[in-house]
């Protein structure tokens, strides 16, 4: 590998490690911590797209938490307004005393007034017992708001397993009818190099098994990895085909490639790519000797093709 290419992985294994410290901090509720992660990150590369992600996250993430606790402190504000009783009214002062005052003067007698209401009283057992249902009331809305989310949540879990199921049993399908497909594909061409009854096939049989590696390296490269059975079964297709080594690796190079790019576009979708993902798709880079060079340049391409689709 080039030295170019050694020192951008070298930047984007220690991107990863700065980004996957934020991302940590992200779900204890860190922020500052996850800033001070990104800003590393950006450090080593300042426009790396990855790193300006998450530094966008994570502003996100802290203006979120900001509104969250200004409104409970209102909320709790209101609630110990609500329980503190009205303050008394200060008593005005006695008349006898500003009568003895030094300075007084004499002062008419005033006339008769009727007595002044009684002071209102604090709540009664009545008002108390009151309180405490509404209290009780509100603690069992809250319980049957948190057990009504519980169900649907578990209700989506149900319905993402049963569909993950469907999916992994359709895959399963698509798996055998590729093998039936390249057996039937495989005996064909015996079948044909017997009639023709020549040591090397013809053009016609060269070209199908070429169309039908294309075919099972692409369907073998879904899962990022060719099994032993898998390669076995290439093995066969290539020796029956009578294609070269050559031919055999330049077919299994242009296959790695579409199998790339298909990764790329799982993983861009969501227009946010996690250091999990980028994990996966450095190790899937490094398994099908994609270069650095050869993984931007797909990358930017599929970028393209998401901002044509919106």
């Amino acid at each position: 590998m080039p030295v170019v290419d050694q020192d951008k992985e070298t930047q984007r294994k220690i991107i990863s490690e700065y980004l996957k410290a934020a991302d940590r901090y992200i779900k204890s509720a860190e922020f500052p911590k996850a800033l001070e992660e990104v800003k590393k990150a950006l450090g080593v590369e300042p426009n790396n797209m990855y790193a300006t992600a998450y530094n966008e996250r994570v502003k996100v993430a802290m203006e979120a938490a900001r509104k969250k606790e200004e409104e409970e402190r209102l909320k709790k504000l209101a609630e110990e307004q609500k329980k503190s009783p009205p303050a008394a009214p200060k008593p005005a002062e006695p008349a006898a005393r500003a009568a003895n005052a030094p300075d007084a003067k004499p002062q008419p007698v005033p006339a008769q007034t009727p007595a002044p209401a009684p002071a209102a009283q604090l709540p009664g057992d009545d008002m108390l017992a009151k309180i405490k249902k509404e209290a009780s009331d509100a603690a069992e809305r809250k319980n049957d708001g948190r057990v009504d989310l519980l169900k649907q949540e578990f209700t989506a879990s149900q319905q993402k397993f049963q569909q993950d199921i469907a999916q992994l049993a359709a895959q399963a399908r698509e798996a055998n009818a590729a093998k039936e497909e390249a057996e039937k594909k495989l005996a064909l061409l015996q079948s044909q190099q017997g009639k023709e009854n020549v040591g090397t096939p013809s053009s016609a049989v060269k070209d199908q098994a070429i169309a039908l590696l294309a075919k099972l390296f692409t369907k073998a490269w879904e899962d990022g990895i060719i099994s032993p059975d898998e390669r076995g079964l290439l093995t066969i297709v290539k020796n029956e085909g009578g294609l070269s080594d050559q031919d055999f690796t330049k077919i299994e190079s242009e296959s790695g490639g579409t199998s790339y790019i298909a990764h790329l576009r799982e993983v861009w979708k969501d227009g946010l790519v996690t250091p999990e993902e980028a994990e996966k798709l450095e190790n899937l880079r490094t398994t099908l000797n994609i270069s650095a060079e050869e993984h931007f340049k797909f990358e930017a391409q599929v970028r393209k093709e998401m901002q044509a689709k919106k």
